[in-house]
């Protein structure tokens, strides 16, 4: 599977959701993070300690045939040239959005200009309940019928956490960290159809 994880907007768990659906992916086979994104968000998070449990790389030493999946972190609003070169190539285009106006119009646009790539959205950082936040972004998304998960992505602190430690969020201490693995893991069936 070819993965690619981009966005118009920065700051919605673009990085965050490339490492975890590259460590689901590396419980299928062999896989591979290419880190497009010239703030190098993946390979410092692959740098900083503990290890993720596949290979983080720079697109100038990709060699993706070794690998039965590839995830490409792109930055955000990525330009055309990046969109061709990667997107063409993917299974599906993955797009990390947050609730609320400004990030679904940023994706309304981001939308336009990929054209009839196979995207779907992933709400991301949604605040735990009683916020109703997440609910009234999956009915946005279902009202305007963009491609999307059903499954949304909470905001919790582990995730910070598993960057500070250089690694996946199920490997941190934090009452919560199982929680958060648990939304990729279902992200992660989605994807496979399962």
């Amino acid at each position: 599977m070819r993965l690619l994880v981009t966005s118009l907007k920065g700051g919605v768990g673009k990085t965050t959701t490339a490492v975890h659906l590259a460590a689901f992916l590396q419980t299928q086979g062999p896989t591979l993070l290419v880190d497009a994104d010239p703030a190098e968000g993946a390979l410092i998070w692959a740098r900083q300690g503990a290890g993720l449990p596949f290979e983080v790389v720079s697109p100038e030493e990709a060699r993706p045939k070794r690998y039965s999946h590839v995830v490409i972190d792109t930055r955000g609003h990525p330009k055309g040239k990046t969109l061709r070169e990667y997107g063409d190539k993917a299974d599906r285009v993955i797009i990390p959005t947050t609730p609320g106006a400004l990030s679904l119009v940023s994706l309304e646009q981001f939308l336009k200009e990929l054209g009839d790539l196979p995207v779907k959205a992933l709400v991301t950082m949604v605040p735990p309940f009683p916020s109703l936040d997440g609910l009234r972004t999956l009915n946005y998304l279902r009202a305007k019928r963009i491609p999307h998960f059903r499954t949304v992505i909470r905001r919790l602190a582990a995730y910070e956490k598993a960057v500070v430690a250089g690694s996946v969020v199920q490997q941190v201490h934090d009452p919560r960290a199982e929680r958060a693995w648990e939304d990729y893991l279902a992200v992660g069936r989605e994807l496979l159809g399962r």
